[in-house]
């Protein structure tokens, strides 16, 4: 049954005709379960552990990303009348992912241009690129982060016909919509729901990566509207010249004042620094650098509880925050504590899409096809993994795991071996 409006509308009614959203989730809401295999590993007592899956609200792409988008497209869509996205972020961006995938599925569907600067490369990268083509959309390739932003505004500016979304759906440096917020402001109400229902103690800490700060500063901005005494952790995976706690508090007051402007019954209120913890020191040397702390993490909790219930976490965001959310709990006195994980990463199977490209890179700007020809990080294709042997093996196409994973590899000892030696001289983690 389609949606007809979210939980804002309904706990303050006067939103609807002042506040633009379209339904684009489709599993909402989200589940929350515990992890007991967790618990049992990190040794706890009196307290408990809790993931919300936002990787599955979308049947296509899940994450947080799209919880932002009700609200961005509905205003692109609705309010400006808009065709077409423009947006940009690194080569194996999420945000671009699920732009690209949703911009494709409306009705009409929508233009798509994603500007792309360069990021540390792997298979993720790889087979994301391949992804944005697969949902039509089209790519331009720039140099540094900042370089590439200009382009996109100034293609933004010719090209009126666009919407720009911001990296992450957020407010960057004060400039862009509050709508990104409003979107998690939205998901604390879908949480407390499930408070008030039981499903969930409330939790005491709140653990999530923290990028752009959209996600973040919608978790805190509704934990504070509502009263709930859950303070979130947001862990920095970005640069500190954007994941600030200065950024991320002022983002959550524009998203406040944003709705307390459109109905006055709306408190007044204001997040302080007080209000959240930022988390530093797990980025790495830089975005999207793996580090040996954020893999170990996503290898662990793989084992103990994403293969059993169908989630995964990575090492550019989700893998770096459940790092965080380890060492934090090393401290037996934390122990006690109820603890909620919220997941932004997708855990829907997209190599079904994948495989439908044949990888056929070639199809990309010819600017792309460097990012293939002269890297390969994965078993399947260093070693030229014969066609019976690869399409029946779970590592083929698997972004984080390779043969060594799967105990039943068909490939003799000795191409294993050179697969081994290759790619111990490709893959180089930094400690955290």
């Amino acid at each position: 049954m389609e949606r007809t409006g979210p939980l804002l509308f309904k706990e303050y009614p006067a939103l609807k005709e002042k506040v633009p959203w379209i339904p684009l989730l489709t599993n909402v809401p989200t589940p929350v379960e515990r992890l007991y295999e967790l618990e049992k590993y990190l040794n706890f007592e009196k307290g408990q552990i809790f993931i919300k899956r936002d990787d599955i609200n979308h049947h296509i792409y899940g994450g947080n990303k799209l919880r932002k988008f009700e609200f961005i497209f509905g205003n692109a869509i609705l309010k400006k009348k808009k065709k077409a996205i423009v947006t940009y972020g690194g080569i194996g961006t999420h945000n671009g992912l699920a732009s690209a995938v949703l911009c494709n599925k409306l009705n009409p569907p929508l233009k798509c241009d994603l500007f792309l600067y360069n990021q540390p490369l792997n298979w993720h990268v790889q087979r994301s690129l391949l992804l944005f083509d697969y949902f039509k959309a089209k790519l331009h390739l720039g140099k540094t982060d900042i370089t590439t932003f200009v382009k996109a505004l100034f293609f933004w500016i010719f090209h009126r016909k666009y919407e720009f979304i911001l990296p992450g759906g957020s407010i960057l440096f004060g400039r862009g919509t509050p709508l990104g917020v409003v979107g998690f402001i939205e998901a604390t109400l879908e949480l407390n729901e499930q408070l008030k229902s039981g499903q969930i103690p409330e939790p005491d800490l709140i653990f999530l990566a923290n990028g752009t700060t959209g996600t973040a500063a919608g978790l805190v901005a509704g934990c504070k509207l509502l009263g709930l005494k859950s303070k979130v952790f947001a862990v920095a995976v970005y640069n500190d010249f954007l994941a600030n706690a200065s950024n991320l508090a002022r983002n959550a007051n524009k998203a406040l004042k944003y709705l307390h402007k459109r109905d006055k019954t709306i408190p007044k209120i204001r997040v302080t620094l007080d209000d959240f913890e930022l988390i530093e020191g797990y980025l790495g040397s830089g975005y999207g650098v793996k580090t040996i702390k954020g893999q170990n993490a996503v290898d662990t909790i793989f084992d103990l509880e994403g293969k059993t219930k169908g989630f995964n976490l990575e090492t550019t965001y989700t893998g770096k925050a459940m790092a965080a959310m380890f060492d934090f709990l090393k401290k037996k006195e934390n122990r006690n504590k109820n603890i909620l994980f919220w997941n932004t990463y997708n855990s829907n199977d997209l190599d079904k899409y994948l495989k439908e490209t044949d990888f056929q890179y070639k199809k990309l700007p010819k600017k792309f096809h460097k990012f293939y020809e002269e890297y390969k990080f994965q078993c399947w294709q260093i070693t030229n993994c014969p066609e019976d042997i690869k399409k029946k093996c779970p590592a083929y196409l698997n972004h984080e795991y390779r043969f060594w994973k799967i105990t039943d590899c068909k490939l003799d000892e000795k191409k294993q071996r050179k697969a081994l030696e290759e790619l111990g001289n490709i893959i180089k983690l930094e400690d955290a």
